[in-house]
């Protein structure tokens, strides 16, 4: 194997480590994490939205439990405006959304139309209810 394709390798194992275990204190929460543990297809939530507010998590990680509590607070606000859809690095088939999307650093909020198309993304890391009122902004009133 020559050198170049060791890099390549080295590379991409660094980025899939950083990607499962880049929100993640280290500590075992699985009791704290009850409110992130159903599948993402029951978040999809009421069909009639055609927009998803899609967040890559990892349910172990500190900042990701935070975003999901800033996101519970909001619930009542973003049920009429969008699906709210948990892509999770603890499930094996999220990893594909997760490579589909390019996310790279956790927690993270995309916003997709109905075929999963990409609107807009904010950046990685925890957003306020206000920033992710003013991605919302760009969705057609209704």
């Amino acid at each position: 194997m020559n050198l170049h394709n060791r890099i390549m390798q080295s590379g991409l194992l660094l980025i899939l480590l950083f990607t499962l275990f880049g929100c993640s204190n280290g500590q075992d929460t699985t009791a704290s994490s009850q409110g992130t543990t159903t599948t993402a297809a029951s978040q999809a939530g009421d069909a009639s939205n055609e927009h998803f507010l899609v967040f890559f998590l990892n349910p172990d990680g500190a900042p990701c439990r935070m975003q999901d509590q800033i996101l519970a607070g909001m619930s009542n606000e973003l049920q009429d405006k969008v699906n709210l859809y948990y892509v999770r690095t603890s499930v094996p088939d999220d990893m594909k959304i997760f490579y589909a999307y390019g996310i790279r650093g956790l927690p993270a909020l995309l916003l997709a139309d109905a075929s999963g198309k990409e609107i807009k993304r904010l950046p990685p890391g925890v957003r306020s209810a206000d920033e992710i009122r003013s991605l919302l902004k760009v969705l057609p009133a209704g």
